[in-house]
């Protein structure tokens, strides 16, 4: 008997040791696609293994560093036939603007926004010789809407809504779908992470100590607990990936949805007082007591 070829469509994923990309690797395994789930660090695949085992499904799991072109060449010749590309890997430094350092900066930008370039610009030449294919870029609210201490994070998600809306033009021709996923706050474990944080961030020295030490204060204690569940994001890729004609940009989370609105509406200095009037005032109190000492 001839052997039945398989049909499954393959999509690979970045950014998978935990997070959306974690959660997105099984619930597209469970949905029937064949799974590349890649990470930067192989030592971390624990919890995605554990994952697919309770699911009861599988995938591959591969280590991919998205700033190295040598192994994102690595992977795609791999796997030759890759219909859905996700571009989830990113990374956050949190901090004022005046103590992020150009290498940290550089770095963010690395993984958020040139690694998913250059991916999709390997992965993209298999699907336009297949005249078919779908890439997801996985960004942020803060690429659309400016979000506090955020800025080299929020910068490089703002390049990459903006590279999607390009790029889906350039390959529309070639029935390649690009799709731009922009969640707002969940509880993914980035946010509020003093691993995310710039080096300078509790610095006692720095004019912006007093409104860091709220912001960090802020995220722990208000922000993170009313954050959204990221399986609802992972659930909103995997329904894209099964769509024949998904949206240009899909917006996840109600936090995101208003503040999009408000945007719309003219209003997104009315979101930034709410959000951070408080934070504001109480930060310009501490510093003018430190002033007066």
């Amino acid at each position: 008997m001839e052997k039945q070829k398989n049909t499954k469509k393959i999509v690979l994923i970045t950014g998978c040791s935990s997070g959306f990309g974690l959660l997105t690797a099984v619930t597209a395994a469970k949905a029937g696609f064949e799974v590349v789930a890649t990470m930067r660090n192989l030592s971390r695949d624990g919890r995605l293994k554990q994952a697919l085992a309770d699911a009861g499904v599988t995938a591959h799991i591969e280590q991919l560093d998205v700033t190295r072109p040598e192994e994102i060449q690595k992977i795609v010749e791999k796997y030759q036939k890759i219909d859905i590309l996700v571009n989830n890997a990113g990374i956050l430094m949190g901090g004022a603007f005046l103590s992020i350092s150009d290498a940290e900066a550089r770095e963010v930008f690395e993984t958020d926004y040139f690694g998913a370039v250059e991916l999709s610009r390997q992965v993209a030449k298999g699907m336009i010789e297949r005249n078919s294919g779908m890439i997801i870029n996985v960004a942020s609210l803060a690429g659309r809407v400016g979000h506090l201490f955020n800025s080299a994070y929020g910068a490089a998600k703002h390049a990459l809504i903006g590279f999607s809306k390009s790029i889906r033009l350039e390959l529309r021709p070639f029935n390649i779908k690009v799709v731009s996923v922009e969640p707002g706050y969940h509880k993914t474990g980035v946010i509020g992470n003093n691993a995310n944080l710039c080096e300078n961030f509790h610095d006692r020295k720095s004019p912006m100590f007093a409104y860091n030490r709220g912001f960090f204060r802020l995220m722990t204690k208000e922000v993170i607990p009313r954050a959204g569940d990221p399986q609802k994001v992972a659930d909103k890729i995997v329904k894209i990936m099964l769509s024949d004609n998904p949206r240009r940009h899909y917006i996840v989370g109600k936090d995101a949805k208003i503040a999009v609105v408000c945007q719309w509406l003219g209003l997104i200095g009315l979101i930034e007082r709410l959000a951070y009037g408080k934070l504001l005032r109480n930060s310009q109190r501490a510093m003018k007591k430190k002033r007066k000492k």
